[in-house]
Formats: C-alpha cells, sequence, structure tokens
C-alpha cells in the first residue's frame, strides 16, 4: 500500500492555464497551527513521525516568494528530519 500511495504522489501532474491580477495572487490561510509542531524538526507534537511543511502550515506570507520559500524551507527540514525519524516502539 505504501508503494502505491508513493507511486500516486510522485506520478501526480497537473496542468496551470494561466495567471490571475496580483489582486488575486494571494494565499489562503489557514492550516496546522506552528504552535502544534516542533519547530526544529517540523514533527507533529500530537502525532509523533508526522512532519508537517508547505501551505499545510498555518503561514501567512505576502506575495513575493515567501510562501514558496517558507515551503522550500519547511519541506527540506520535514524530509531530512523524517528520513532520520526512528519510530518509537510500539505496545499491544
Amino acid at each position: 500500500q505504501i508503494n502505491n500511495i508513493v507511486a500516486l504522489l510522485k506520478g501526480f501532474t497537473f496542468y496551470v492555464n494561466g495567471t490571475l491580477s496580483i489582486e488575486k495572487a494571494f494565499v489562503t490561510g489557514g492550516g496546522v497551527s506552528l504552535k502544534e509542531i516542533q519547530p526544529k524538526t517540523m514533527m507533529s507534537k500530537i502525532v509523533p513521525g508526522l512532519f508537517l511543511c508547505g501551505e499545510v502550515l498555518d503561514i501567512h506570507g505576502y506575495t513575493g516568494g515567501y510562501n514558496i520559500t517558507s515551503a522550500l524551507v519547511t519541506g527540506h527540514v520535514a524530509g531530512t528530519n523524517a528520513s532520520e525519524f526512528i519510530s518509537p516502539p510500539q505496545t499491544l
């Protein structure tokens, strides 16, 4: 199942049909509160092993590259730490 999910995510494509005016170029708000993540690892404080980044977070930046920069930086931090994460032993 994990391999199927990975294949679907890697194969996801979309097409851009154009752009809108600068007045409509702002991102939507909302998402996971920054109070619910560990900022040095981007791991959820609520669900250990869940790493969050990009526009899934409640970060608002002005138009001009701030949101894409935030997405790239948080993605790098989350990905690096997720690759090093070792799941705690599970109890049955």
